[in-house]
């Protein structure tokens, strides 16, 4: 802003401070005068009845904004857990959608002829002398050789190889179909020896005497990984009959196709050369001469004139693999009930749904879409097996679902496709929901306590005079601090996550009855060889728990409120080395091991997460029989979801290096974000990943807030992302 327009701001803002102040002085005498004698009068009446006074409200509100997605993507969005290549969303059309994302690819190599620029000539390892004569010529793989007794090299072989890149990762596919073509031929002089010949020689000098399996061609095709510790034979051909018998002249080998292993064992031979790599194998094509000196005489000459091999073809079909437990959901966060006071009514959801495709039970019959209300599964849900093709009603009312209905937090809604088996799917899905109505009934009480006149105008004046001195403060914070102090703020607020997440050390869930851990997970060494500091803690740990137990027993004494939560009290112990937090909710013990103290919006979530556990795992806690079974992979996917524990884990980038600056100008990154990416970039030249503290230890002179915002700004972009 230029020093002018500021001070033209300053001079309205002062004009509007004065405004304020007069508006507020004039509304102060009024409600001075005229609203303590209406209170006095109505107080007196109750006083006489020996009442109080008690407003009561009754509410039923529609709980999300754009129920019918006219606007797209407007309070909604989506998450996906699982493989993210499976499923995805959009919103369009006044529709959202789900879609589950099935396809089937097919690839083929063929080589006919082979090119040479395509192979690479190579040693067989078993038969490592090669033929006189070896070529790719415009008929093919071509070679010949000359056999005699004294040169006596009885198997020269040859084969060439072709490293093949396929377009996608086969780790999400599944090889269904293959099939191997390859066709061969050959030409040999009538001095090869076979079963059936009558001479050794084309002279006829020589007759065959011995020999054990007589002179033949095995061709042959192989698959492997690029660094071959797996290598599979998938088609072959050996010569019979190829020499036998004296016609004049030569012995030809028509065209002939090699014989292929089964497709079965083609396609297992295909998906575990793809094991060691997922998209790259080599597929290597060759031959082997044999020769056996097979006459009385020392010269036994023996020849094959042409052996060639005239193409390839290799080609297989792979369909998209599901994985069991990936979802993708639809969700909106909504506003949340305030009060001291409040009882749910009732509570109805209701939903349009459809499917653009019949989707088979064979399939998967375990898929469904499920509800969650406050990430907390209600037990509703739809198998996939059951969609139309055209639109259908879903519809909850009634007093069902009350209890998933939380006061004092945003309440919040998921509709999830979630898939239940693991299967191939060979094309799309779309499953479409709309008219999405969620409505809550609920009653709110408010009482007032009787009070007399003279505490009225005292409260009356106090207030507005506080009014007026917040309305010039709040004013004068508006138009005259420095925008760089609000920049400040809201820097601190962006940045507390991270700090957060980077804070905590160590989360432990204990039975508190009998004092076990049912789950624990360190994230950093600060126990390690502080074995007496870590009993201390557990001791700590006793004797406040203790302390609770004997509070809550105290406290149950009394009549408590149905409405109000009487197990959200978070201790907060300072153990020197290490800070702790402990929070027991009925059967459940909580407690997060912290580097330094922790913040507010800390000890909020470990209050919600304690509360959504102790929901999923209540029962196995009152009849607890120390079996820990299942309990790790309910506490772990929870505290991902609710700690972001994932700002731990190490990072990936979404682009090449090459596509920063297209980035750059399309999302407008600021200078310090691209600092930062180029930064990324540098160490993903040394390893294979990053984690988000290697920037913070590599820009320790920047102010730490400002590296924070810039990361946070490009996972918002996705342009880098956490690896799991």
């Amino acid at each position: 802003m230029l020093k002018g327009e500021y001070s033209i701001s300053n001079s309205k803002g002062i004009k509007q401070l004065g405004i304020v102040l007069i508006g507020t002085i004039l509304m102060s005498f009024i409600l001075a005068i005229t609203l303590p004698i209406t209170i006095t009068q109505k107080s007196q009446e109750n006083k006489n009845l020996g009442l109080h006074t008690q407003a009561e409200r009754h509410i039923s509100s529609q709980w999300l904004k754009n129920p019918t997605f006219d606007n797209p993507n407007d309070s909604w969005f989506y998450n996906i857990e699982g493989d993210n290549s499976d499923v995805n969303a959009s919103c369009k059309d006044g529709k959202a959608d789900f879609k589950v994302l099935g396809n089937r690819h097919s690839y083929s190599l063929i080589a006919d002829p082979p090119l040479a620029s395509n192979w690479t000539v190579k040693n067989n390892a078993n038969f490592p002398n090669r033929p006189q004569v070896y070529e790719i010529s415009n008929e093919g793989f071509r070679a010949s050789h000359l056999y005699n007794d004294q040169t006596a090299i009885s198997n020269p072989s040859v084969q060439w190889e072709r490293n093949v890149s396929l377009p996608v990762y086969m780790s999400d596919y599944t090889i269904d179909m293959a099939s191997i073509d390859v066709k061969v031929y050959a030409n040999a002089s009538l001095n090869i020896d076979r079963e059936g010949d009558t001479e050794g020689r084309d002279d006829h000098v020589a007759s065959v005497e011995t020999y054990d399996v007589g002179d033949y061609v095995r061709f042959y095709a192989l698959i492997s990984d690029l660094e071959k510790r797996k290598v599979y034979e998938i088609a072959y051909f050996q010569t019979e009959s190829l020499g036998a018998g004296n016609p004049p002249g030569e012995d030809i080998l028509e065209d002939t196709m090699m014989e292929s292993v089964p497709e079965d064992d083609l396609t297992f031979y295909i998906s575990s050369v793809l094991e060691s790599d997922h998209k790259n194998f080599t597929l290597s094509i060759g031959m082997i001469l044999h020769f056996e000196d097979n006459i009385v005489s020392n010269w036994d000459y023996d020849k094959f004139n042409e052996v060639i091999i005239k193409s390839v073809n290799l080609t297989f079909g792979y369909s998209k693999k599901i994985d069991q437990s990936t979802a993708v959901s639809w969700n909106q966060i909504g506003n949340s009930i305030m009060g001291e006071r409040i009882e749910i009514e009732s509570v109805s959801l209701s939903f349009k749904y459809k499917i653009d495709s019949f989707w088979s039970s064979d399939l998967s019959l375990n898929s469904k879409m499920q509800i969650l209300i406050n990430n907390y599964d209600c037990g509703y849900f739809i198998k996939l097996s059951s969609f139309n093709t055209t639109y259908k009603d879903f519809r909850i009312e009634g007093t069902e679902i009350n209890p998933y209905i939380l006061k004092n937090i945003n309440i919040s809604l998921s509709i999830q496709v979630f898939i239940g088996d693991e299967f191939l799917l060979t094309y799309p899905f779309t499953i479409s929901i709309d008219d999405i109505y969620f409505q809550i009934s609920y009653t709110l009480w408010v009482e007032d306590e009787i009070v007399n006149n003279d505490f009225i105008w005292i409260v009356l004046i106090i207030s507005f005079i506080v009014i007026g001195l917040l309305a010039a403060l709040s004013l004068r914070s508006y138009v005259l601090l420095p925008r760089q102090q609000r920049k400040k703020s809201y820097l601190i607020l962006r940045t507390q996550k991270f700090k957060d997440v980077r804070n905590l050390q160590a989360i432990i869930a204990m039975h508190k009855p009998s004092g076990l851990p049912i789950y624990s997970q360190s994230y950093s060494s600060i126990m390690k060889g502080k074995k007496t500091l870590f009993s201390g803690f557990i001791q700590a740990v006793s004797i406040i728990g203790e302390e609770m137990t004997r509070s809550d027993k105290q406290d149950g004494k009394k009549k408590k409120s149905k409405d109000k939560i009487d197990f959200h009290k978070v201790i907060e112990l300072d153990l020197k080395q290490f800070y702790c937090l402990v929070l027991d909710v009925e059967e459940l013990r909580t407690v997060l091991i912290l580097k330094s103290k922790s913040s507010k919006r800390l000890k909020e979530i470990l209050v919600h997460f304690s509360f959504g556990l102790y929901v999923k795992i209540s029962d196995r806690l009152k009849n607890w029989d120390n079996d820990l079974n299942n309990l790790d992979e309910i506490i772990r996917t929870l505290v991902y979801e609710y700690f972001d524990i994932y700002y731990k884990d190490p990072f990936s980038v979404n682009i090449e290096e090459s596509e920063l600056m297209k980035y750059k100008k399309k999302l407008n990154l600021s200078k310090f974000e691209f600092q930062i990416m180029n930064i990324i970039f540098m160490i993903l030249k040394e390893k294979s990943h990053f984690k988000l503290m290697d920037i913070l230890e590599r820009e320790t002179d920047k102010d730490e807030d400002q590296i924070i915002s810039a990361l946070e700004s490009l996972i918002e972009f996705k342009l880098i992302r956490p690896i799991k």
